[in-house]
């Protein structure tokens, strides 16, 4: 193609401002490897989150003779994949499952993705906290036992193995009388989740180069591709975009997602007094069953982790107040939980920006000659990104297997509705929850 022909040029460069709670617990990185004035590549990968390193994991081992460049915006571990809650689920489903074959396609690529990083994490001892702990469920009013109810009765016709908590058995557990009923659940695990995605970028195959607070401000595509990286460029002859949420900026995808961010707080380590309540807890994971639940980590090094809050954000920004906001919140529903810890100091508050689509649809595959796409969404994000990226890899140099047809089986990302409607619909649906579940918050 002898006319370049603009593929994108970014309306909105990823900025996470300067809070990850997760992130700044980590020793501080060496300075990041930046591209040369002019730089050539097999393959470019755009995201280093837990799909763009996957695909590139994958793809190097596929193409061990190929350079492949892997590009972030931002330093590895402090984007959305380092942001979340640490949970590398194997299963998840709020309510009653009424499409048994979708949750069951899902668990195998979640389960999938598990086995993978649980493999990595082993061979390469990435310190990441790693926990097979599991998970617990928790409710707290009427509105959460009904949803408890519904999550038993989908494990019940999945034929999952389960504990039922009472009242007593959850304050066992957390330390709080709050519950009212909880379910225990294992096969999934705990991270922390920025170092993971450190140490999984950190033992990359020798092939893949990474490189870091390189935002690419275009692409144009000419015989292969161009990313313009400030004053730097790398020519590529394929391009694979991991971008999270900014996938959005190519048209294929514009109208897909819906960019929902959600916050976090996290204290500093209890003291040997704070730690009172928690006589004989080392760890607890909970997860809620009521949307507007509180999802909380008790850490072995004696910190909470407290996330709750919802914001719709077009633009990929967190608006002036949201952490604020958050940060009360966080506050209010620790003060529930424990009274005593009600004042006790949040180190860090942030927020991470996840990508929701209408239908439990994918991104992923082909979207022009020599461009492809993967982006994680929905429920259980690290360990399905995981496996989503390793399968495109996969897809992108013909192979095959069961999960991957399995994944193309998955229907693209159904249309939705531009703003101000969809920011509408958004904001009236987190509305409702708010109000039908103040009393799990």
């Amino acid at each position: 193609m002898n006319i370049r022909q603009r593929v994108t040029t970014a309306r909105v460069l990823p900025d996470n401002g300067n809070n990850n709670g997760w992130y700044n617990l980590l020793p501080p990185p060496p300075p990041a490897r930046r591209l040369g004035p002019r730089e050539t590549a097999h393959w470019a990968i755009i995201g280093a989150g837990c799909c763009g390193l996957a695909v590139a994991r994958q793809l190097a081992e596929h193409r061990p003779q190929d350079r492949i460049v892997l590009i972030d915006a931002e330093r590895v571990g402090f984007g959305a994949s380092g942001r979340n809650s640490g949970f590398m689920l194997n299963v998840h489903t709020h309510g009653t499952a009424k499409d048994l074959g979708l949750v069951r396609r899902n668990m195998r690529l979640w389960q999938g993705g598990l086995e993978d990083l649980r493999r990595l994490v082993t061979k390469h001892q990435i310190q990441c906290d790693w926990s097979d702990w599991g998970r617990l469920y928790g409710a707290a009013g009427p509105e959460g036992e009904s949803h408890m109810t519904e999550v038993a009765e989908s494990y019940d016709r999945l034929e999952l193995t389960y504990e039922w908590l009472d009242n007593a058995a959850m304050e066992d557990a957390t330390g709080t009388p709050f519950y009212t009923m909880g379910i225990r659940a294992q096969g999934s695990a705990l991270v922390q989740p920025a170092a993971l995605m450190r140490g999984l970028a950190e033992t990359l195959p020798a092939n893949v180069d990474v490189y870091e607070e390189c935002p690419v401000h275009e692409i144009t595509k000419g015989r292969g591709f161009e990313l313009v990286c400030g004053a730097e460029t790398l020519r590529a002859e394929k391009l694979i975009l991991a971008s999270g949420v900014f996938i959005t900026d190519l048209d294929h995808f514009r109208n897909r997602i819906v960019p929902v961010a959600t916050y976090a707080s996290l204290t500093r380590p209890l003291t040997t007094t704070e730690r009172e309540p928690f006589r004989g807890i080392d760890e607890f994971a909970l997860l809620p069953t009521s949307p507007n639940g509180s999802t909380i980590r008790l850490m072995r090094d004696g910190r909470i982790l407290m996330r709750n809050g919802f914001t719709y954000e077009a633009d990929k920004r967190f608006e002036p107040g949201d952490l604020d906001n958050a940060r009360s919140l966080h506050r209010e529903a620790m003060s529930r939980r424990w009274p005593a810890l009600a004042d006790i100091e949040f180190v860090d508050t942030w927020g991470g920006i996840m990508a929701f689509t209408r239908n439990d649809g994918a991104i992923f595959g082909k979207l022009d000659e020599n461009i492809y796409g993967v982006v994680s969404s929905d429920i259980s994000p690290v360990t399905r990104g995981t496996m989503a990226g390793k399968l495109l890899a996969d897809y992108v140099v013909g192979a095959d297997s069961d999960l991957l047809r399995l994944q193309l089986g998955i229907p693209k990302a159904g249309l939705l509705p531009p703003d101000p409607l969809l920011r509408f619909a958004v904001n009236f649906q987190f509305r409702r929850i708010r109000k039908s579940g103040a009393v799990e918050m």
